[in-house]
């Protein structure tokens, strides 16, 4: 039985997050470009200042580095896709570069819960347990909620995955019947009970 779903957590504010990253991105180019510049500049002084003038070139060689892994914080979203058992979750950035994030076999998901549970934080809590944010979100979109998945790929991480339901329920279909937390409440249920 082939099963594809596919879903995204996209940021709720981007385009404020897009201007940032055009602005950073820009500046970063301009870095760049003078960098380029002074070393071409370089090739023409005299060689008793090249060390003075390749540290001045280094410096803004680090500056345009430096902007351009800050500028990947922002205007980042997620996708997440489902494919027969195996979940992919890849991080978006300004949304033409993708980066996988995991590939999750079934066999590698421990536990999958809803991160309101007390279950969560015991997983959080856990030193040896290292936590990835797959949502840029602090609050769930309309119709989603904050799912957690733990895992042991390249040791035990506890995945944080911002999605609607249906994703929960095409996992289930290949997981373990434990893996799903005894406690787990279906979010219809857990609204109408907030109510």
């Amino acid at each position: 039985m082939d099963v594809f779903y596919e879903e995204s957590s996209v940021l709720r504010n981007s385009a404020k997050a897009e201007k940032k990253y055009k602005i950073v991105h820009i500046i970063s180019m301009i870095f760049l470009t003078i960098g380029i510049m002074g070393v071409l500049f370089a090739l023409m002084i005299p060689f008793q200042y090249l060390i003075f003038w390749g540290i001045i070139c280094l410096q803004f060689f680090l500056i345009w580095f430096i902007l351009s892994k800050w500028k990947a914080t922002f205007n980042v979203s997620y996708d997440y896709a489902f494919v027969s058992g195996e979940l992919r979750i890849a991080k978006v950035i300004n949304i033409n570069k993708r980066k996988l994030v995991a590939r999750l076999n079934p066999e590698d998901i421990i536990q999958i819960g809803d991160v309101d549970n007390p279950g969560y934080e015991r997983f959080a809590a856990d030193p040896s347990t290292k936590k990835v944010i797959c949502t840029s979100n602090v609050e769930a979109a309309e119709n989603k909620f904050f799912m957690y998945i733990l895992a042991n790929y390249n040791g035990k991480k506890l995945y944080v995955l911002e999605c609607r339901e249906d994703l929960l329920m095409h996992m289930l279909k290949f997981v373990k019947r434990t893996t799903l937390e005894s406690d787990y409440v279906m979010q219809e249920k857990k609204k109408a009970m907030q109510k």
